[in-house]
């Protein structure tokens, strides 16, 4: 009888650049698995009989079954099973929130199995064709192309529909390509899939910004259906004295500079404010323009909403953290920024969101130096160009209002999704609710 091989319980390390190396450039951080040390990752996995992976996962991709493929050395089959669920493979593999990683089984005695750097193996090494659906004379138009945008194009295009992409912007990807830097998403990968997208026959229009209410009501002129898929790019900013002071910037407009090869200049000491993806993609920016970057966070590091992977490559790249820190007001001098006035906080009790919620010490205020500050603490949709009286309702949080099945807005035949409707989330969240759209637009227009 053949010897039983033993389970391997820690993953296949990823090869990466040096830390010293990549602080100095933009160039891709995380180099990829071989084919063969995916196949030995995908070798991990213990084929669970409940899947609680695919549970895990906002769309239901059924990992478990491109993984076993990939164990068989299926890069091919890999990829179109994939392509199943989820157009953006390339980009997922890549910087997907990786939801199923935590609940996956090897999780309690050892790594779980790396299944987001499987899917980039699949995207790097398959080739796999999805033809579009017979044409059905019906026409969609998509506002914006983002995940959201994207996973809808690439599923009505599939049934058959005939859809055009306008974006406001001069390359497509929406927040893939605006807000995550290239040493963690190559421009290459989001290329890749978008014109996995466009193949299908969609058409894309550049530099086409929907600006008013009036042009969606121009669109259902000459569409059978309408989506809006706008994402969440209007900074969110504190409310701090002093953030009208030179030298401070909110992180979506700062990526959206580094990100479009535009000369930024960076602060000698540059503060970036939050805990998130976002703050970790701004801090590590600076850091390679030259800065001496460094992160501000009110609560502890263990309440940090980054993914830990990014927490842990900004630590290795040098980048101090200052936990339990709350600036209260921007300091500067002739109009330029000199300084933070910072809070020491506590953890008390915790708040909805289940994490302590961070007060303040009394008399415990004090200086950090630093002529640049970056704002990572949120966004939200630019609603902007919508008349008071719209007949598009929405939150007070900016954001769609929808139908809970359909995704239908409060007009018949306008559909959202994605954070124009949930607000910022993760991409593979973005491409989640996009799903449920197109169900309720496919719906509407076999009744229209």
């Amino acid at each position: 009888m053949p010897e039983k091989k033993k389970m391997q319980l820690d993953r296949e390390k990823m090869r990466v650049q040096d830390a010293t190396a990549r602080i100095h450039n933009f160039d891709e951080v995380a180099l990829g698995y071989s084919k063969e040390e995916a196949i030995a990752e995908a070798e991990r996995c213990l084929a669970c009989k409940k899947l609680p992976c695919n549970e895990a996962c906002p769309i239901h991709c059924l990992p478990a079954e491109y993984i076993e493929l990939i164990a068989e050395g299926d890069f091919d089959r890999a990829l179109a099973q994939i392509l199943e669920y989820n157009p953006l493979a390339a980009s997922c593999g890549r910087v997907c929130a990786h939801f199923c990683e935590a609940k996956c089984t090897l999780d309690k005695k050892g790594t779980p199995v790396a299944i987001a750097f499987l899917k980039r193996a699949a995207a790097d090494y398959g080739q796999a064709s999805v033809e579009a659906g017979a044409p059905t004379g019906k026409k969609v138009a998509v506002v914006g192309s983002g995940p959201a945008g994207l996973a809808v194009a690439w599923e009505c295009a599939k049934a058959g529909h005939a859809v055009i992409i306008f974006e406001a912007h001069g390359l497509a990807g929406g927040m893939l390509w605006l807000g995550i830097p290239s040493y963690r998403l190559p421009r290459e990968a989001i290329q890749e899939d978008v014109q996995r997208v466009l193949d299908l026959g969609v058409e894309l229009r550049l530099e086409s910004p929907i600006t008013t209410e009036q042009q969606i009501l121009d669109l259902q002129k000459e569409f059978d259906a309408v989506f809006i898929g706008i994402g969440a790019h209007e900074p969110r900013w504190m409310g701090i004295e002093g953030e009208d002071l030179e030298g401070v910037i909110h992180a979506i407009d700062f990526l959206r500079e580094v990100n479009s090869g535009k000369d930024v200049v960076v602060g000698a000491r540059t503060a970036v404010i939050g805990g998130g993806n976002v703050a970790m993609d701004a801090v590590r920016s600076a850091r390679r323009l030259g800065a001496e970057a460094f992160i501000v966070y009110r609560r502890a590091r263990e309440q940090m909403p980054a993914d830990e992977a990014e927490i842990e490559e900004t630590e290795e790249e040098g980048i101090v953290f200052h936990f339990l820190t709350n600036p209260t007001r921007v300091l500067g001098k002739d109009g330029k920024m000199t300084g933070l006035e910072c809070l020491q906080m506590e953890l008390g009790e915790p708040d909805e969101s289940g994490r302590r919620r961070p007060l303040p010490v009394e008399g415990s205020e004090f200086l950090i130096e630093a002529d640049m500050m970056i704002q990572a603490i949120s966004q939200r949709p630019d609603i902007s160009w919508m008349e008071e009286d719209s007949n598009l309702k929405t939150t007070r949080w900016q954001t769609f209002e929808v139908d809970s099945e359909t995704n239908e807005t409060s007009v018949p035949g306008v559909f959202a999704a994605g954070d124009a409707v949930t607000g910022p989330a993760t991409i593979v969240e973005a491409i989640a609710d996009a799903r449920k759209a197109v169900e309720g637009i496919l719906d509407y227009l076999e009744r229209s």
